[in-house]
Order: C-alpha cells, then structure tokens, then sequence
C-alpha cells in the first residue's frame, strides 16, 4: 500500500464513520431543543406582545387574512403571500415588513434592531415554531384548573419507590431499576466495556481531559476488584474536575464575559464567577447550597470575609444575562432585565419556560400569569442595573469585595501618590506642548512674514477653532463641509521689496481633511492655480507646506485665496507665509536676526527644561506603577433594589399597561403551602432560595439529578433536561428518577426506602454511584435483537456512543502536545476596554491570547466566540443549555484537518513522541495510537502504520529509520501542509507528523465509545 493511500482511507474512513454514527443524529434534546428554546424566549413573546392584537384568533379581524398564532399561519400567509420562506430570511416578506421595507409592521412603531436580527437568526436557523395547531375563536380568558395541574408527574411530589421486588439485593438500585425495565421488554444488555474505553470514557467524563499511555498502563495491570472505583475516586480528587464539571453549569447559567446585543460590554469581574463555580464543584458544595448562593449570596449569614466574597459572588448568576443596555426606556429594560431572570432560574432549576406568562397564561403547563409577577417582584426588587456610563447607555453595580486594612491602606497611597504625579505630568506636558508651538511659531516667523487668517477677507460662513494645534495666531478657521463652492478665504501681503518668495499655508491636517484644496496665487506675472492636500501632515515644522515659488513686486499686493470649490471634506486656512528666496535658490535670514534668535533661543532652553521635567516624571511614574498593590477586589454581583415592593401586571406584557399588583410568591402548583411571608424591606430572593432548595420542591432534585444523568449517559432520563412541563418529554424510568431525587436531598446519616444512605445534596456522591453501575461500564457494541425492540436505545441495553464536547476537542489537543497549562488564569478579558472592541471583534485573536489555558479560561464574547469551539457546538451564551446540541457536519472534519491549530499541535505531538530514538517502529506507532486515541493499535493498524511511514521492517529503530528516511534540508524547509501532500517526496519524519495528524482528524479521537 502506498504512503499516501492510509491518508486517503482514514479521512474517508472518519467521514464515513461519523455520518453512520448514532452521534451524528442530534439527540432529542439537542438542536430542535435549542431552537425551540429560542422561539419560546425571543420570538413568540414579540408576536404576543405586538402582533397578536391584529393577527390571530384574538383579532376582531384578522388583517390582511395573516395569523401568526401558530406555525402554519406564517407558512401559508395571508394576501401577500407566505410570511416567510423556512432558511430563507432574504426571501421572508415578515422580516421586510419588521425593517420597514416596503411595509412597516408593527404600525405602532419599527421594533429594536437586536428583535430584528432575532428574526432574521430563527428564520435562517429553519423558523422552528412548535406551534402547531390553530387556535380557535378568542372566547376571553380561561382560568387553569390548579389542582388538575398539580396531577402532572413533575409536580407531584417524589419518594424513594424503593428496590425492584424481583431485584437482587447485590444490584444497585440504579442498576436494579434498568435491568427490569429491560427484562419487561425481553432485551439482554450487552457487556461490559473493555478496559480502555472504560478508562477513556472515564477520564472525559470526570476531568474532560485524556489518560496517558502511563495512566492505561496501570489501570489495565490493575486486576483488583475496587480498581474502577479507586480511579473514579483519584479523579473527582483532581482540580480538573471542577473545571470540567463547573463548565456543565456555566452553560447553565450562560455564562459570558461580555454583554453582547448592540453594546458589547466587558464584564470585568464576570470570571470571579466562573472560579466560584470551578471551587464549588471541587470543594463539593451541597448542592442546596450552591443555589441558595447564586439566588441570595448576599443576604446569607457569613461567618468570615471569605465567606462573604464566596456568597456575594456567586450572586453573579443572576447578573449573566444578556441586556439591552443602551434602551432608552429604562422601565421597559428594568422589566426585561427582570424576565430574563425569570427565564434562566425557571429553566436551570425548575426545568419550566415560564416567559411565555408574562404576556398571558401558560399556553400548556399550570403556570398562571400572576404566579410570573410574584416572581417578578422578587427580581424588580433586586438590583441589576445601576446608572449610565454614557448617555442613554446603563451600567451594571460593581460590588467592593472584603479586603484586609493593609490592602485598603497600600492601594489608598498608590492611588494618591499616582494621581499627583499624573497632575503633575498633565501639567508639564501641556506646558512643552504650548513651548513646542511658540517655538514653531518663532522659527517659522524669523525667516519670513506671516498673514493670519484673523487678518484674512472671508467670502461665507466659516468657523473658528483650536483643535488641532499647532496653528497661527488664536486657532484656525474652517468650512464645516457646508456651502461648497460659495465660501473662500483670501490673504494679501505687500512684500517691502521685489524679489523671489516663497508661498507657505499652514493647516491642521487630519484624515476628515479635503485632500484637493484649490488655491489661487496672484503674483507679479500673473496668477497659478494649485490643489493642497490637507490630510497630509505639512512637511515644514509640521505646520506649514509648500505651494511654490513666485516673483512678487514692491508695487503690487501677493493675494492668496483659498477656495472651496469641488472639494469633499473640511477645508482648512489658518495662515500663509512668504519666505524670501536669494539668487542661488537659498532662503535669506530675517532681517533682525538678533530679535529673532534672541526670541527662538529662549523658546528652545525653556522646552529642553520643561521636556526634561516631563520625561523625569513619566519615569516616576512608570516606576510607581510597577509596584502599584492589586486593585481592591469587585464583584459581579447583584443587591437589593432602593425600590422593595410587589409587582403589577404588566397587559400583554406592555410595561406601561398596568393591571393589579400581585404579591411576591412562587409557583402555585409546585408549593406546598398556601403562601410566604415577605418582609417589607427584602426583596424576597431569601424566602425563593428557600423554596427552590426545600426537599419538598417536586423539581430543583429532579432537574438537577436528571442534569447529572445526561452528562455521564448522553441524555437524560428525560431527554428535554431543560423543560419538565407538558412540552417536555416523559422520564424513560419514572420510578429511578425520583430514587435518585429522594437520594439526593436525604441527610448522608438517614437510609432511603431503598435502604440506601442519602447523599445531602452532594454532587460528587450522585456521580459516583452512577459512575459505578454496570449501565455506565457498558459496551457500546450494537445489537440487532435489542435494536429491533428498542431502536433509540431508552433502556440503556448498551452505552451511548458520545462525542467530546468542544472544550475536551481543544484541551486533548493540548494535553497530548504536552502544551496544556492546567493552572487558573484569572480574568480573561484584562486590558479590554468598556466595550470588547467592537461587536465584530476577532476570535481567533481573542483565542490565541489564552492558547496554552483549559478551554474554560479563554474569554467567551458574546457574538465572536472562538472558531473550535462553536464548531463542535459550544453553548450559546445568551440562554440557558442543559444539554449541548450534537451535530455531525463537514466543518468539523475540515476545521481538524486544516485548522493551524491542529496542525502545530500534530507537529509538536509527533516531535514529542519521536524524541526516543530506542523505540522501534513498531513501538512508536503503538504509542502513537495510546497517546492519541488512548488504546493499543491492532496488528493490522501497526502494518499500515509502517507502510505510510514508507518503512520496511516494523522492528527498525526509530532513530535508523528517520535517518534512512531523511530528506534534504531544503525539502524538509518547506513546511507542513495539513493531512495532504506528496507524501511520497517527504522524510519519514514529516510522514510521521502526517501519520499523527490522520488520527487526530479521525472520528475516533472526538469520540468516546
């Protein structure tokens, strides 16, 4: 086989492999998910709230036969046709009608551009409209039968059931509950998993990052029966684990380090949150008490500062949203701000979309419109906003941190020391400005006679300033871009005697500036027409330029005129200068050179006086600064709000069409007890910490369990781990749920009804007892019979093949080149401005900046995240994602095959590994294959390795067989370029760093089986 044909097999091998894979198919909860997600939280509230009124049932008349009350009204349209065309936003006469092409809707006004592109997202994205049927005739509201609601499996309260009767008492209950569900349907799972995928699926799963060759090694020598849990154990020890598990919630709680929307604003402190999740996860916080934290943090009781930064931080989840924060309406953005977070604790605790109530009632689950105001009067009485940083623009609190006297007192001094030397310097550097003009002014004066345009004749309006020094005289004048071709400004000079001159015109030059200003020279032989670009800086002492040289007579005024006439930009005049010329072309010198030098010689002492001052403070200050204390530590934080009160209704969800107040409270058909007391000066986020982390409350366990599930087998017991109402799927094994649930919230020292002890809302208990199953150490080899009965795979007869999560893609990368620095890295976004650049700033520059960090530490800027994530699916920042989307499309395969990033990593891998010289061919590939896809190579891969290393004997050296194989230098010079190529013309070494490409390209390597 030829070298070049393994390149060929693998690729196609890789792309045949992920199309047939069952990872290629989203999962249920995946991208439809997603989408759906997108049109329940940003499009069906904008239909609601603006469209509804005139196009759907509600309507005494439905304009133009259009209905946007349910997905086929948009399809089929009205007289104008479909109201949008699916993917094709350009083609969607909806979306001409919201940019006010041709018609404008809504009439009451053109909706915020950031709705509009919303729109435009979801129509491309396929306009996924779950919407199904129409409604019929609006017979006005109908009220939600409460008690009926409770009835739905979410809401009722759970219990341990206890173990399966027929189960034996030497199964896990986890285990237990499966097996009879795949005994009622006569399926026999299949067998355990070997031990490298085991040890692989582990790592990922547990630190997100792969074992190495030393790590298999052991782990497959070890034969003891506890060998699996003890490497379960070492690894939820590890740092590692909280950064990869913390990431599952920052998607949660979607986490961004800038604002997005129209102003993309840096969110300075946002990372203290990101290291509060990471430690949480690793110090294993109760999990009730990680949601007592992020809802009201800084209402808890503290017993020392570190606790209270700990509490006031994690506050931050509540501030991640994405704002409009240059909305004018205040009320209105007050009230958005406020539904978002409606939106995010609903779905990341509660697994509920309850946005859709606050327009009206919940279309399908038991959440009336008064229980979203009583949560919204929680939010308004908090505080998220606070001020302008600019006008009409809001900001955000910064809440200070605890820090000790010694710090306070250091960064007191620094600042008061730093503030006088910048007073001091702002002093002295205006004072060597001013000095640099009047020494300009003097050297320019001393060699000829100057017309200011204070003493010029001007035709139109023009403006006086002093911007842009230098300049003549008091400052300058200029068109303003107004009335071209009717303004001029003219200067006229009588010259003592007859002789040669030379013209100078002093501007102010900047890029706004005509680059084609016409100008007019009267002379004593006639006149000259000249263009003068004043964008260009003037090449004479940076203030004047030359225009020409002209014989003027004693007897007859130089006229100057300066026009305005087809020029675009501003138009400068400021001064003209004539500087006399002698026979030989030369300038001559002033005729009082002694009152000149005398003037020009004190200007220069003083500036080289004053320069010297300037520099000796700038080092000060930059001396100063390098030993300045850190900055005071601030929070991400929210508070309470001045203004503590109940909430009104806002009519169909219009801020300014109030209906009555509601009181603050929870969801009716999730509580347990009538009602909660408020009090009068809280905002009542206390009292809904409570509620969520009461072992009552039928969903916060649910949800989160079922969160923890999907991670470890590739979805969820309930496949829609982000809606448990009546969109949402039904749980696969109800009775297993609410085990786990039970189990979750009962005390560590008191037994289920199961007889097993509780975990005391412990994170790392839950993993690890579904870690130790035989469901999780499950092959995934297929089965025919099993398939033919459960095709979907609901009863985990096998494991789910799972692909790696953008993060794990990059950070293998890096580990396997031995790159990956695994230590924090602080705040990812130091140096950035008040805005992130701009909204169209560059990823991959943004991501080169942290290139060496976990994944977790690279800046995530909403609206330009990093090219190798977003490819494999990285979460949308601006919603809650409890489950990834999982998409098989050719951008991954190409971006790991032409991606510079993969390839210094497949060059800098192979030199890795090729370094021992002792190792046999045979060996170097087999190492290869553990290092990069964490197995041993098959005989056959070993033979097709050698023979597209275009080796002879498989025992060789590798050191004899580079050295046998080397090419030229110039060759070798010319460079690696990616997975294809002659691989015929290369160096065993170059092959081997193509070799080692190949496999990470492979789907195997993005792949846990």
């Amino acid at each position: 086989m030829k070298p070049h044909c393994l390149v060929t097999i693998c690729i196609i091998t890789a792309t045949v492999l992920c199309a047939a894979n069952p990872v290629g198919v989203a999962a249920a909860d995946g991208p439809a998910a997603v989408e759906t997600a997108f049109f329940e939280n940003r499009i069906r509230p904008v239909l609601v709230q603006h469209c509804y009124e005139c196009h759907s049932a509600k309507a005494d008349e439905v304009k133009g036969g259009l209905r946007l009350d349910f997905a086929g009204g948009l399809t089929t349209g009205g007289d104008s046709g479909p109201a949008l065309i699916s993917g094709k936003p350009s083609e969607s006469i909806l979306l001409d009608a919201l940019k006010y092409d041709g018609m404008e809707m809504p009439p009451s006004g053109r909706l915020p551009d950031d709705v509009i592109r919303d729109f435009e997202k979801w129509i491309a994205d396929g306009a996924v409209d779950p919407r199904k049927d129409a409604p019929t005739a609006w017979h006005g509201p109908q009220s939600i039968d409460m008690e009926q609601g409770r009835q739905f499996w979410s809401f009722q309260p759970f219990a341990d059931p206890g173990r399966p009767e027929a189960a034996s008492a030497k199964r896990s209950v986890v285990d237990a509950w499966l097996d009879t569900a795949l005994t009622d349907a006569g399926i026999t799972a299949v067998g355990e998993a070997d031990s490298a995928a085991r040890l692989r699926r582990l790592y990922f799963d547990l630190i997100g990052l792969p074992p190495s060759p030393e790590q298999q090694q052991s782990f497959v020598a070890d034969s003891s029966a506890t060998a699996f849990a003890d490497e379960v154990d070492r690894l939820m020890a590890s740092e590692q684990f909280g950064v990869h598990w913390g990431r599952h919630w920052l998607d949660v709680a979607r986490y961004a380090d800038s604002n997005g929307n129209d102003f993309n604003a840096t969110f300075h402190d946002a990372w203290r949150y990101r290291d509060y999740v990471i430690r949480s996860f690793n110090t294993d916080k109760p999990f009730d008490q990680f949601v007592r934290e992020q809802i009201a943090g800084d209402l808890l009781p503290f017993e020392s500062d570190a606790q209270r930064t700990e509490q006031v931080v994690a506050t931050g989840f509540l501030m991640l949203g994405t704002k409009m924060l240059s909305e004018r309406d205040k009320d209105k953005l007050r009230m958005d701000v406020v539904d978002e977070q409606i939106s995010t604790v609903g779905t990341a605790f509660l697994g509920m979309t309850l946005v859709c109530a606050r327009c009206h009632d919940h279309k399908f689950d038991p959440v009336p419109k008064e229980d979203y105001y009583a949560l919204a009067g929680i939010f308004k009485s908090t505080r998220t906003l606070e001020g302008e940083s600019q006008k009409y623009v809001s900001t955000w609190p910064r809440t200070d941190l605890p820090a000790d006297a010694a710090h306070v007192a250091a960064v007191k001094q620094f600042e008061a020391h730093q503030s006088a030397l910048e007073k001091q310097l702002a002093g002295v550097q205006k004072a060597v400005k001013n000095l640099e003009t009047q020494l300009k002014k003097e050297q320019s004066l001393s060699s000829g006679d100057v017309v200011d345009d204070a003493a010029a004749s001007l035709v139109g309006s023009w403006k006086k300033s002093s911007l842009t020094p230098p300049f003549v005289g008091a400052g300058y004048i200029h068109d303003d871009q107004q009335d071209k071709g009717a303004k001029s400004v003219t200067f006229r000079w009588t010259p003592l005697h007859s002789g040669l001159f030379e013209v100078r015109l002093s501007y102010a030059h900047g890029v706004n500036r005509s680059d084609s200003v016409p100008i007019t020279i009267e002379h004593a032989a006639g006149s000259a027409d000249v263009q003068l670009d004043q964008t260009k800086r003037p090449t004479l002492e940076g203030m004047f330029a030359a225009v020409g040289r002209f014989e003027f007579a004693d007897s007859r005024p130089a006229v100057v005129t300066v026009n305005t006439t087809g020029t675009r930009g501003y138009v400068i005049a400021d001064a003209v200068q004539f500087v006399p010329i002698d026979a030989d072309g030369n300038y001559v010198q002033s005729e009082n050179p002694s009152e000149s030098s005398t003037a020009e010689g004190t200007a220069r002492r003083e500036l080289d006086d004053r320069r010297l001052e300037e520099k000796s403070l700038a080092e000060q200050l930059k001396e100063l600064k390098k030993s300045a204390p850190p900055p005071l530590p601030q929070a991400f934080a929210v508070a309470e709000h001045q203004e503590i009160g109940d909430c009104a209704v806002c009519i169909r969800g219009e801020h300014r069409n109030l209906g009555p107040v509601i009181p603050r409270g929870f969801l009716q058909a999730a509580s347990w007890t009538e009602s909660v007391m408020f009090p009068a000066d809280q905002s009542g986020r206390i009292q809904l910490a409570d509620w969520l982390t009461d072992p009552r409350n039928p969903l916060t366990a649910r949800v989160f369990v079922n969160r923890v599930w999907s991670h470890l087998f590739g979805e969820g017991l309930v496949r829609t781990v982000d809606n448990f109402g009546a969109n949402g799927e039904r749980p696969s094994h109800p009775q297993l749920l609410d085990h786990l649930a039970a189990r979750f919230v009962t005390p560590v020292d008191r037994r289920t009804a199961a007889g097993s002890p509780g975990f005391g809302w412990s994170v790392k208990a839950l993993i690890r007892e579904l870690l130790l199953t035989d469901a999780y150490q499950r092959s995934t080899a297929y089965g025919e019979s099993a398939a033919d009965v459960d095709p979907e795979n609901r009863l985990l007869w096998r494991a789910h093949r799972k692909r790696l999560p953008a993060e794990a893609v990059r950070d293998a990368l890096l580990a396997v080149s031995g790159r990956l620095s695994l230590s924090p890295d602080g705040s990812p976004v130091e140096g950035f401005g008040v805005l992130v650049k701009t909204n169209d700033a560059n990823a991959e520059e943004i991501e080169q900046a942290e290139s060496t960090h976990r994944s977790v530490y690279l800046p995530v800027i909403r609206s330009e995240l990093p090219p190798i994530l977003t490819v494999f699916d990285f979460a949308d920042p601006d919603m809650v994602v409890g489950q990834r989307p999982v998409t098989n499309v050719p951008a991954q395969a190409l971006m790991l095959m032409n991606s510079p990033f993969v390839m210094d990593a497949a060059s800098i891998t192979a030199e890795r590994l090729s370094s021992d010289r002792s190792l046999t061919v045979r060996q170097l590939i087999d190492l290869t294959y553990r290092t990069i896809l964490n197995r041993s190579a098959t005989a056959a891969e070993i033979q097709r390795g050698t023979e597209f290393l275009d080796v002879s004997d498989s025992g060789r050296s590798v050191a004899d067989a580079f050295r046998a194989g080397a090419k030229p230098a110039a060759v070798e010079a010319s460079g690696d370029e990616g997975i294809s190529g002659d691989a015929e013309s290369e160096s065993v070494s170059a092959r081997f760093r193509r070799f080692v490409h190949v496999l990470f390209a492979s789907s195997e390597f993005r792949l846990l089986n």
